[in-house]
């Protein structure tokens, strides 16, 4: 009894073992075969590319002449916009170059004046001097460029052009609020006893220009904190407010010009009719070789005129278009002789008056430079950046040996960021500039970057008997803090389907010309048919059905099928 018993409980377990592993190999069978539903949906065909992430954009900023550094105005890690004031040398000896350098415009001014014969001079019946409303001329062209270079986008540029004209319009204001003049613009009535203003336009071209001086400062602050559309439309009203101050200083400020005196007295040489006047103009340096050039080109307009008079070849109209222009070059010629003529009657050679003139050109140009030579002391910001190191500190002296070799300021755009990676060479030729890619940072799994391929490189390189090819991928702008070296990934979008059939690989058999798929005909009874299917493009997952299938019906899935061939 007890031996049919140990046997009867042998024979249960093997049936039960038996049953487990049937019931288990069932249950693997279902798990590999799935049914999944033809669906429409769009297709990216990625070639992969691993590398690292870079912020090109990267300066290191020195100061262009040796001194004492005198501030540094930034902290590293400081989020910086194009055109701020990052650091400054002591610039105590190019200012005194640029007093001098204008000296010299002055002196070269004087000279000038002092040949020219006094009837024919209109002198200012005080000071300020001609260098007063000079600066405020510098000043307009400077505005006037730093308006270009911001509707440019250059801000940086922008920023140094509106600085000079800020150190500019100070100079004329300086020029003006003098203790010589300033002292003499208030008195007092003798009859009344009471305060009035002896000189109520210099008091109000200095209150000009104080008002120019600090509306240039609020554009340079909108600058500094990029608010560049805003500056933009500020510099356009301040260069037309500096219209107004110009008009008030020149009208204050001697000028070498011929004087009114001429339009009563000496009509004829203003080539002004008797009785007339127009007020101060500028006085004409001679210039005969011009007139010369005038007079030949109407010779050979003449000769012209004569040829078509003579060969009929001309019709009216061509023939009035030559008399038309012969007249005009007649004019100018007059115009400069005349000139010419008033310059040789006030007793001004024409070697004196050239030598004059050049030495003037010269002391300008020689101001320029200084001016240029005072920007060099000020480090601005290129574009918009994080400081990331600061070279220097305040009272550093920088020599002449190390001034350029001494990083001040080292300032990365972490706005700008590039992904360096490489494509092995089965890929490369599927990869052109300009197509999509989405990138995975491995710091930041779960973030997707987009960016657009900007650079192929038509080199590769040998790495472990692989040949890859060297790309750059430029990311778009996130508010993601991203660093720089991060290792990551891309999957640059190569083709691009939309609304296309899909069905997953997985459920394709068959070879190359002869797939086929399982297609569900009794989901209950599980009957299927085999059907030829026509297919297209494929990536990891999915392929493109051409034919062979429609929208809706259910194929078999197989789990452990991957990626097939890519002969189709």
């Amino acid at each position: 009894m007890k031996n049919k018993l140990i046997t009867a409980i042998i024979f249960l377990i093997v049936l039960s073992t038996i049953g487990f592993a049937g019931c288990r190999g069932e249950e693997e069978e279902t798990s590999q075969r799935q049914i999944t539903e033809v669906t429409r949906g769009d297709l990216l065909v990625t070639v992969p590319a691993d590398g690292n992430l870079d912020m090109p954009r990267d300066v290191q900023l020195k100061f262009g002449t040796p001194g004492t550094v005198k501030a540094i105005y930034v902290e590293e890690g400081q989020k910086v916009k194009e055109g701020t004031l990052l650091a400054s040398l002591d610039d105590t000896t190019q200012k005194l170059a640029i007093a001098s350098a204008q000296y010299n415009v002055e002196l070269a001014t004087n000279e000038l004046v002092e040949k020219i014969h006094p009837t024919l001079m209109g002198y200012p019946g005080m000071y300020p001097d001609t260098s007063t409303v000079l600066r405020v001329e510098q000043a307009q062209d400077e505005l006037v460029q730093a308006q270009k270079f911001l509707e440019q986008g250059r801000f940086q540029e922008a920023a140094a052009e509106l600085r000079l004209a800020i150190h500019d319009l100070n100079a004329s204001y300086k020029m003006l609020n003098i203790p010589q003049i300033t002292t003499s613009l208030q008195g007092y009535s003798d009859i009344l006893g009471t305060p009035v203003e002896n000189y109520p336009d210099i008091s109000r071209a200095i209150k000009l220009l104080e008002q120019d001086l600090s509306r240039l400062a609020e554009i340079q602050t909108l600058i500094e904190n990029g608010n560049y559309e805003n500056a933009d439309i500020e510099l356009k009203t301040a260069q037309n407010r500096l219209k107004e101050t110009h008009l008030l200083v020149k009208s204050l400020s001697g000028r070498v010009i011929v004087s009114q005196r001429i339009g009563t007295c000496c009509p004829q040489l203003a080539g002004q009719k008797p009785g007339t006047s127009t007020g101060l103009m500028p006085l004409p340096y001679p210039d005969t070789s011009t007139s010369l050039a005038w007079l030949r080109q109407v010779e050979e307009e003449l000769q012209k005129i004569q040829a078509c008079k003579d060969t009929g070849g001309c019709d009216a109209l061509e023939l009035s278009t030559l008399l038309r222009m012969a007249q005009h070059d007649v004019e100018m010629s007059q115009a400069i002789l005349e000139n010419n003529e008033l310059t040789f009657l006030s007793g001004l050679n024409l070697k004196a008056l050239r030598g004059y003139n050049l030495n003037l050109q010269i002391a300008e140009q020689e101001l320029k430079r200084y001016k240029e030579e005072l920007m060099k002391t000020e480090i601005l910001a290129p574009f918009d950046g994080t400081v990331v190191d600061i070279g220097v500190k305040e009272n550093d002296q920088l020599s002449s040996f190390d001034y350029s070799s001494k990083t001040a300021v080292y300032l990365v755009d972490t706005r700008t960021v590039e992904m360096d990676g490489v494509v092995d060479e089965i890929d490369i030729y599927k990869v052109k500039v300009g197509e999509e890619a989405i990138i995975i940072v491995d710091a930041l799994p779960d973030v997707e970057l987009k960016g657009k391929v900007t650079f192929v490189s038509p080199f590769g390189s040998r790495e472990t008997g692989v040949v890859e090819f060297p790309v750059t991928i430029s990311l778009e702008p996130t508010e993601i803090e991203l660093k720089g070296g991060l290792t990551a990934t891309a999957d640059i979008i190569v083709e691009k389907h939309e609304n296309v059939l899909l069905i997953p690989n997985r459920s394709i058999k068959g070879s190359p010309g002869d797939y086929w798929v399982e297609v569900v005909l009794d989901e209950k009874g599980m009957t299927t048919e085999k059907r030829p299917v026509e297919l297209g493009a494929q990536n990891e997952q999915f392929s493109v059905v051409i034919s062979g299938l429609n929208e809706g019906e259910k194929i078999i899935v197989e789990a452990t099928r991957g990626r097939l061939p890519t002969s189709f």
